[in-house]
């Protein structure tokens, strides 16, 4: 039973929303709450293929709170794994610190040029959070140079969707989209990879 004084930490409660001109999503700051904040000791399986972080327990009081929303606290971004109910009064969450970064994927649609032949045009670009964890990085060796192939895993709102084959932009590095899982309720992750020349 979770006592009213352990209560200490402030954290806010965030929501994806869709920016006003349609051009994506980001987390917008709602209601701060008190909470208690511990690192567990363990590792959170908080993507199906990445690489498992440090796992932080956070208690609240009872409140409207579910696995597609997210926590700040003491600015750090706390993504939700797992929300239980440890009695009648409180709710428990199980999270991990991995700050969003912004990406960016341009989106393409094929339309007929004058000649009557088909061109690629951008349709839109959209700006997305993500967060990022690492996957196992192969090597292969080539005929005349070698190539390290850079495999990250981008852990996505669900309401954003990427397609096999788009390229999306991390901090000015372009990935290509290998696989997609989405099977989870509450995210989407893709398998996104660059090759690097040694």
């Amino acid at each position: 039973m979770v006592q009213a004084g352990e209560l200490r930490e402030r954290v806010t409660i965030l929501s994806l929303v869709e920016n006003p001109d349609g051009t994506g999503w980001d987390w917008q700051e709602g209601k701060t709450t008190w909470a208690k904040v511990e690192q567990t000791g363990k590792r959170s399986l908080f993507s199906t293929v990445g690489v498992s972080r440090p796992e932080w327990r956070v208690t609240m009081r009872c409140q409207p709170l579910t696995l597609f929303q997210a926590l700040r606290w003491r600015g750090h971004f706390l993504f939700l794994a797992e929300l239980t109910h440890p009695d009648r009064g409180h709710i428990e969450l199980s999270t991990v610190q991995a700050e969003p970064v912004i990406c960016t994927v341009q989106r393409t649609k094929v339309e007929k040029n004058a000649l009557n032949n088909p061109t690629l045009t951008t349709e839109r670009v959209l700006t997305f959070p993500a967060c990022l964890t690492e996957k196992y990085e192969g090597f292969s060796q080539g005929d005349t140079h070698d190539t390290l192939t850079h495999t990250l895993v981008a852990i996505c709102p669900k309401t954003v969707t990427l397609r096999a084959g788009e390229v999306v932009t991390v901090g000015g590095d372009r990935y290509r989209v290998q696989i997609e899982h989405q099977l989870s309720e509450y995210k989407n992750e893709y398998e996104i990879t660059r090759e690097v020349d040694t």
